[in-house]
């Protein structure tokens, strides 16, 4: 079966697609790595249906993609194992013996902050390019995936705007946006903060396959460098909520089997709340970089 892509959000902008024809568990040919880097380009989102990854099979697929990143997934007791092997980030609500966890899990509250607008690891400096997340058990109802095109939201800025932000810095953490989420610092570890210092990223930035210039925002964006922190901060969330206008944004519903295929360097997405204290939900992200070369400010 040839490899097909066809446009998932009916908005002339479009920029989910499904692929088809791939079976990513035999697939290992480069003309395929090739035809998913494309789509990518055009599409920043790719649903690869029916796929039913084990824990090797996408570990596998995604290092044909990039560098494997290693997931720290905090919140766990000191000195407990994960769930997971350090290749795959635990979406989930789901403990060491695969139970839901308990209600005064210290992980619930880091998770939280997956409600929020983000971008995967934007507070590191390794250039972070795609995340695959592959749904192993979804709940009933609730548990979506919505994701923001933000090269349609750069484009839709006014010139001004543009002019005003080009060349404007900010500091991302991942503690800031827990804290957003109703964390407090105190409830994790100086290991745990200590391993996730944070990282400096350009508000504007082009992309280096394509060159299409999007905004870097997310819940991970503290404030803008040089600028009073309030006033920063109203910036920044005038941004967001502009970039996150129902014209930019798709939601996806999930099915068991599925892989997603997303490309940090020009979207944001966050996760909708369900009823994680009777449904399970595994979900098991795979993320990819390239850490020699740092993200493309815009020219």
């Amino acid at each position: 079966m040839a490899i097909a892509t066809k446009p998932l959000n009916p908005v002339d902008s479009s920029f989910v697609g499904e692929i088809s024809g791939v079976d990513v568990k035999s697939e290992d040919g480069s003309d395929v790595i090739e035809a998913i880097e494309t789509a990518m380009d055009r599409y920043a989102v790719c649903v690869l249906r029916g796929q039913f990854l084990s824990d090797d099979e996408q570990i596998r697929f995604s290092e044909k993609l990039g560098e494997l990143s290693y997931a720290l997934n905090p919140g766990r007791a000191k000195g407990q194992n994960a769930r997971l092997r350090h290749e795959l980030y635990d979406i989930s609500n789901l403990n060491e013996g695969n139970g839901i966890l308990a209600d005064d899990d210290r992980r619930r509250i880091y998770r939280e902050g997956d409600r929020l607008w983000h971008t995967d690891r934007s507070f590191v400096t390794a250039d972070t390019t795609y995340s695959l997340l592959s749904a192993r058990e979804v709940p009933p109802v609730g548990g979506d995936t919505y994701f923001a095109d933000m090269r349609a939201a750069y484009d839709a800025l006014s010139d001004a705007m543009k002019r005003k932000i080009a060349d404007l810095r900010c500091e991302h953490s991942v503690w800031y946006s827990r804290y957003l989420a109703g964390a407090k610092m105190e409830q994790f570890r100086p290991d745990e903060i200590a391993g996730m210092p944070g990282a400096v990223q350009p508000l504007v930035r082009a992309h280096p396959r394509t060159g299409r210039k999007s905004l870097v925002l997310a819940s991970h964006a503290s404030h803008i460098i040089g600028w009073p922190i309030e006033e920063g901060r109203a910036l920044l969330k005038e941004l967001t909520e502009s970039a996150t206008q129902p014209r930019f944004v798709y939601a996806h519903h999930w099915s068991p089997g599925e892989l997603v295929i997303w490309d940090n360097r020009c979207t944001m997405h966050r996760g909708s709340t369900f009823d994680d204290k009777l449904y399970r939900r595994d979900m098991r992200r795979t993320t990819v970089q390239r850490p020699q070369a740092a993200p493309t400010p815009a020219a």
